[in-house]
């Protein structure tokens, strides 16, 4: 097998564990930030010819269902490792660091620059200034790209044991935390805007 989802060669599907499935390893990659996402979409191709109902030689209803799950996982986690902030929420999950939802850390100046930001896009929008939203919108995609342009050195420090280890998940966990806002922000400017 070169994959838990199926072997490539022969055709055999793969017994996936009871629980989540690392979607590194389904993919039979090392577990770190950078990943070739060429390389990624080729071996989701190959894996897929792999797993398809129609193509597995699905005899029974089993094997069809088998081969249904093993379709669904193997989707999950490429979309998942595709994203670079999904790929970095999910490599800080497995060095146990927090999840958004238990932690909500960010700097203290972003909130009253979220406000700030709200109200203005609410403003351009209301008033149908097109260059305003423009001109906001380039701001938070500059924004959301400076916060990703950091994360492989981020997420480099998450594995390190003790303090060090600790403090590399929190600032990752920080960074991811502030991304969202700008992500959320550039959701809020319509897409019917003048821009």
């Amino acid at each position: 097998m070169d994959s838990p989802i199926g072997c490539a060669t022969c055709g055999a599907l793969g017994q996936l564990p009871a629980g989540n499935v690392d979607c590194f390893t389904l993919f039979g990659l090392p577990h770190r930030f950078e990943v070739d996402l060429k390389a990624l979409h080729t071996r989701l191709l190959t894996l897929s010819r792999v797993v398809h109902p129609d193509v597995a030689g699905v005899a029974t209803p089993e094997k069809r269902e088998q081969a249904l799950r093993l379709s669904s996982e193997l989707n999950r986690a490429y979309e998942t490792l595709r994203d670079p902030v999904a790929r970095a929420e999910y490599l800080l999950h497995l060095a146990g660091g927090p999840s958004a939802s238990d932690d909500k850390s960010v700097p203290p100046e972003l909130l009253s620059e979220v406000m700030t930001l709200r109200e203005e896009i609410e403003e351009a929008t209301t008033g149908g200034n097109g260059q305003a939203l423009r001109s906001l919108k380039t701001d938070l995609a500059a924004r959301r790209e400076s916060g990703m342009a950091q994360l492989a050195a981020l997420v480099e420090g998450i594995e390190t044991p003790g303090e060090a280890g600790e403090q590399g998940r929190k600032r990752l966990r920080v960074a991811l935390n502030v991304i969202k806002y700008w992500s959320n922000l550039l959701e809020r400017i319509p897409a019917a805007a003048p821009i």
